[in-house]
């Protein structure tokens, strides 16, 4: 997916511009935005798209709405909140803001990042600046080993080559 910048009218729709294009309103009908935010969720944010699923019956576009306004609602020029795999939440004006249930659940949800113990050690190497070679070196394993693990790890992050790997730990501030 390329950047996508949300933002809420004050009539309550929900609009998005791809890659600087003109504002399009979010509807069922965009299926390709729609479906890719809902796997990012279903994977990365096991607990909000579970909240999701129950509040909107498994309704897919309107569980991304919700996910979208608690999340992505306020228009701002500084990043976008989509930027391929990395989802850059914004501080949305609600007024519910820290009496809502599903404050730390839909609204700024916790990613989960489900690595086994082997891959934790190869990722930290990484995050230090370890070589795929490097890091075989360390944890005494073959090379090919290692770059099977990262391929996994991509896999699981939903990332495509291993400069994003390290981008998408660091917004999670994975340690």
């Amino acid at each position: 997916m390329e950047r996508i910048e949300f933002h809420c009218s004050p009539d309550g729709n929900v609009y998005f511009r791809r890659n600087g294009t003109e504002p399009k309103r979010l509807t069922k009908f965009e299926t390709e935005v729609v479906d890719f935010l809902h796997e990012m969720i279903k994977y990365r944010f096991p607990e909000a798209y579970t909240r999701l699923a129950c509040l909107y019956r498994g309704r897919k576009f309107e569980m991304i709405d919700r996910f979208v306004r608690c999340n992505f609602g306020e228009q701002d020029f500084l990043s976008y909140d989509v930027d391929n795999v990395v989802l850059n939440f914004e501080e949305v004006r609600c007024p519910l803001r820290g009496i809502c249930e599903n404050e730390g659940i839909i609204c700024k949800p916790q990613s989960t990042v489900p690595l086994s113990e082997s891959e934790k050690e190869i990722v930290n190497l990484y995050l230090q600046g370890y070589s795929f070679s490097e890091i075989a070196g360390v944890l005494t394993k073959n090379q090919k080993t290692v770059k099977a693990q990262l391929y996994r790890i991509k896999t699981k992050l939903g990332v495509r080559n291993c400069r994003e790997i390290i981008k998408v730990l660091r917004m999670k501030n994975y340690k």
